[in-house]
């Protein structure tokens, strides 16, 4: 049996009726905290949604509070392969769960992922029945396996990010993402942000923010 995922979470104050939620997917050796933050600074723009940053399923080898969508001490294709696979029951289930237990539609969750977790977001998205309503991926890279075009199922509008001295994951792989997506459909753009490396900052903040606000039912 799946475990289920968990982690910080912001609710709408209690006025306010849940319609939309965000999930972030954080990256490798992080946890829930890293990116929930980020919602303290949207919540009074994204009203009436509930942000949920859920910890990844599997402990990382760094030891404390630091979790991973898949290992990655090689970073072969065919590993990141099997690990993603593995990985992405859990993600499905977490978000069932959430469609469940908050009354809410495919179309009315978005996704902001970083790093491995946009890697899980551009990998697994696309292949479920109803998608999503948006994502967000920051310095990330798009796993395709022989079948992936095949495999993909819906279409939802995608924003990518990413610094050109990203020292981690190499910015083209988000290049090469955007080109990919746009061949099959989908509503995609995607930015290099000049002298950035493996990281988020307020430009690329305020990128994700005015997509959201423009996608998000609010």
């Amino acid at each position: 049996m799946t475990k289920s995922l968990d982690g910080p979470t912001i609710i709408p104050g209690k006025k306010s009726k849940i319609e939309n939620a965000l999930i972030f997917l954080h990256g490798y050796g992080a946890n829930g905290n890293d990116l929930i933050n980020i919602a303290n600074h949207w919540k009074n723009d994204l009203k009436n949604t509930l942000f949920l940053s859920p910890n990844a399923p599997f402990p990382c080898e760094w030891g404390g509070e630091s979790y991973q969508w898949f290992d990655l001490t090689s970073i072969s294709p065919e590993n990141i392969g099997n690990g993603l696979e593995k990985a992405g029951p859990f993600l499905n289930n977490y978000i069932e769960s959430l469609k469940k237990k908050y009354s809410l539609e495919d179309k009315n969750i978005f996704f902001l992922g970083f790093s491995q977790g946009s890697m899980m977001a551009m990998y697994h998205l696309c292949k479920r029945d109803k998608g999503c309503g948006g994502l967000i991926a920051y310095s990330g890279l798009l796993y395709e396996n022989q079948a992936f075009d095949l495999d993909v199922v819906s279409r939802f509008p995608i924003r990518i990010y990413h610094g050109k001295n990203d020292e981690v994951i190499h910015h083209e792989n988000s290049i090469k993402a955007f080109k990919k997506f746009q061949s099959l459909g989908f509503d995609v753009e995607y930015f290099i942000q000049e002298d950035l490396g493996h990281g988020i900052d307020d430009y690329g903040l305020d990128f994700g923010l005015n997509f959201l606000k423009k996608t998000i039912n609010i």
